[in-house]
């Protein structure tokens, strides 16, 4: 796995011990970790700050910084972070990257938008407003399969610039994330976001993932999943109060949320349950 690689080659580069947590994620064995070896520095994805939020575990007055990836943190969750002492900082990077793009300073309130480029990255966007960016962490090839089973590997110049699906906004070095070009999806004929009606969703219940799944008459429609189905249902009949049509969440599924072993949300894995168990799929109303 690149990313948990990568934690020990900077830890060898920077001369500083790794403490590891073994086994599956439990939130009471890090918060007990994080204080037995006076860890500094951690990195978490959201799903596990709103684990720890949801039990009200303290942090360790040794807790320096905590960079959230791999998605963003919803506001209400990090500021809530905070006030139990973890540190936490939103950050935005990707695989070919190899880490962070950008990253909230330590010193600031818990924010998501406006994030500062780090030091050795230069970044722009194009016509449509997708993220191009270079510099020396930039990967330099990927592998490619082949029909016959065995690899390629492409190689990508030193001076080309890379092209993510990213729609950003740069302000000068600072960048915010607004979404994936990819994720939008067509409900009646109209373009969607659905992560963008899922961080509405995730103001009062955190763990909440929309997507959407095909639709006879309307081509696609919204659902929205989680652990708990009424917090859920709730939420979503706010939000198709005053919610435009095409982007009213039409079911909700109860179920706990797949994750990678990296603690990231498993949206194949999500797909995969909401087209094979549609008997789960239940009305807002």
């Amino acid at each position: 796995m690149w990313g948990g690689a990568m934690i020990y080659l900077r830890a060898a580069l920077a001369g500083t011990a790794v403490h590891t947590l073994r086994g599956k994620w439990c939130p009471q064995a890090y918060a007990d970790l994080m204080k037995s070896s006076g860890a500094r520095w951690s990195s978490l994805v959201p799903t596990q700050v709103v684990d720890l939020v949801s039990l009200g575990l303290r942090a360790p007055s040794t807790a320096g910084c905590i960079i959230v990836g791999g998605g963003a943190l919803d506001t209400e969750t990090g500021r809530k972070a905070r006030t139990l002492g973890w540190p936490v900082v939103q950050s935005y990077g990707m695989t070919e990257a190899g880490s962070q793009l950008a990253t909230a300073l330590p010193g600031d309130s818990f924010h998501t938008d406006r994030l500062s480029l780090l030091p050795h990255w230069e970044a722009q966007t194009d016509k449509g407003g997708l993220l191009r960016f270079q510099g020396k962490g930039k990967l330099f090839g990927r592998l490619l399969t082949q029909s016959h089973g065995g690899f390629l590997l492409e190689r990508v110049a030193p001076q080309e610039w890379w092209s993510t699906r990213d729609l950003v906004r740069l302000e000068g070095r600072l960048l915010t994330f607004l979404r994936r070009a990819d994720r939008l999806v067509k409900v009646l004929g109209e373009l969607v976001d659905p992560d963008a009606v899922q961080d509405v969703l995730r103001r009062s219940v955190p763990e909440a993932v929309v997507e959407a799944v095909p639709h006879p008459r309307a081509g696609m429609e919204l659902v929205a999943c989680g652990p708990s189905a009424a917090p859920l249902k709730q939420a979503c009949r706010e939000w198709n109060a005053s919610a435009p049509g095409p982007q009213r969440i039409r079911a909700v599924m109860e179920t706990p949320i797949p994750l990678t072993v990296m603690g990231k949300l498993d949206r194949n894995r999500l797909r995969s349950q909401l087209s094979d168990h549609p008997e789960k799929l239940k009305g807002i109303y």
